[in-house]
């Protein structure tokens, strides 16, 4: 009877230490992922507030055009 409880009780511990290892692989797997993902998230999100910027530069630039006095005299000209 004794026998039979230690082969249990090591089959049991055997089972626990397989799943916890397997376990903390998924965790470890989900974990490296998650931060490559952010990383990732990361470059996008600097390469969109480039071109954000770029396209307020450009923006500044028409506006500046648009409201300069010698753009509205050519306006007027051409519209004779």
């Amino acid at each position: 009877m004794e026998k039979e409880l230690i082969i249990m009780v090591v089959m049991i511990v055997f089972i626990a230490s397989v799943t916890f290892t397997e376990g903390l692989k998924q965790y470890l797997k989900l974990r490296k992922v998650s931060r490559s993902d952010i990383n990732q998230d990361e470059l996008e999100l600097e390469l969109l507030r480039k071109q954000n910027r770029h396209l307020e530069a450009r923006v500044q630039t028409l506006e500046r055009i648009v409201t300069d006095s010698s753009y509205d005299l050519k306006q007027e000209i051409n519209a004779l």
